[in-house]
């Protein structure tokens, strides 16, 4: 083997690479440490308060591999998900049968978060307007408007009182209602393994999009624009188009989390339900290696990046620090790791140019 091919071998399995895994390696022990006694439940609970953020996060890398950012994908969830238990009490009053009411409910949060992520994809890739200003702005309107609904729509409509929505329990002759059926899906476990079904979701809708990301000439095409958009461009790539599929793509995400959310809660909070969701999604993205200029980074380690951040979740409850503290401690984490991405290449190559 020349000396050429072993320098390759050896960057190719360089440890600065897979540094999500290492992060996420050395968080889980101190957590392990800091909990005293860690049992198989504990570890797979990890999996199941990820799996929400992390599916959204997801679509944030993808985004965020093209040089983009959405600041909307909370609002989204919190936005699908209200309508989503109206939607569920519509069926529900009709007499419709368990299984029809949970599909067509779950059916509608995908469509629904598709064409809200569609929006923000047309302002962003057609209209070419400024994604953090596009996606601030829908994240306010996405708001408000559940927001709003909640007070002004009737209870029948939203399950609850003014201000919240609720999947409404219908009590049924046979078998099990629509509510609890979904409620028993989403907090349901994989027999013999133990493993939540919607840890499973989280990991396999991951798995296809890392596959999506780096084996289809779509996710080379993200990346493309990422690194440069005009060279993209020049080289034949529909950048505009591109960009509105990333976006409807990570709409569609959150849609799923959003069917998640009311399999696991059965209720909506709008004013509360996602927030600062996409600011730990970014979180994800960063602590997973993902370049925030865009174009550099493995979708495989926002999954990393989603679980490490439940991880320190998880320690500084352990720790039982004061709650009001918690999103400080997550930010000076969130720092260092976006330093460490900024200066960490700049350290290397003065390392090199030293050498």
């Amino acid at each position: 083997m020349t000396q050429n091919n072993l320098s390759k071998k050896r960057q190719k399995f360089s440890v600065s690479q897979y540094s999500y895994v290492f992060i996420f390696i050395a968080l889980f022990i101190v957590y392990y440490l800091v909990s005293g006694s860690l049992k198989w439940t504990g570890v797979t609970n990890i999996l199941r308060h990820s799996a929400v953020v992390g599916i959204i996060s997801i679509g944030m890398g993808l985004i965020i591999i093209t040089g983009e950012i959405d600041l909307s994908v909370g609002a989204i969830l919190g936005c699908v998900a209200s309508f989503g238990c109206v939607f569920f009490n519509v069926l529900n009053t009709n007499g419709l049968p368990a299984w029809l009411i949970f599909f067509l409910t779950v059916l509608f949060c995908l469509v629904g978060g598709t064409l809200l992520g569609f929006f923000n994809g047309i302002l962003v890739g057609r209209v070419k307007l400024p994604a953090f200003i596009v996606t601030l702005a829908t994240q306010l309107i996405y708001r408000s408007v559940s927001q709003y609904a909640s007070r002004a729509l009737s209870k029948d409509l939203t399950g609850a009182s003014a201000n919240t929505y609720s999947m409404v329990r219908v009590e049924v002759t046979s078998g099990m209602c629509a509510r609890d059926a979904m409620y028993a899906f989403g907090n349901s476990k994989i027999p013999g393994v133990e493993i939540p079904t919607v840890g499973l979701i989280f990991i396999l809708t991951a798995a296809v999009l890392v596959y999506v990301s780096t084996s289809t000439k779509y996710g080379k095409r993200l990346y493309a624009i990422g690194s440069n958009a005009k060279a993209a461009h020049m080289g034949g790539v529909n950048v505009e188009w591109n960009r509105v599929s990333v976006f409807t793509l990570a709409g569609f995400l959150c849609g799923v989390a959003a069917a998640m959310w009311l399999c696991l809660q059965g209720n909506v909070d709008p004013a509360t339900t996602g927030v600062t969701n996409e600011m730990f999604a970014i979180a994800a993205v960063v602590l997973g290696g993902v370049a925030m200029s865009g174009g550099k980074g493995q979708l495989v380690g926002v999954i990393f990046g989603a679980l490490s951040y439940t991880v320190i979740d998880k320690i500084i409850t352990a720790l039982k620090v004061d709650s009001l503290i918690n999103n400080t401690i997550k930010g000076i984490i969130l720092l260092i790791a976006i330093v460490i991405q900024v200066l960490g290449p700049q350290f290397r190559t003065k390392k090199k140019s030293s050498n």
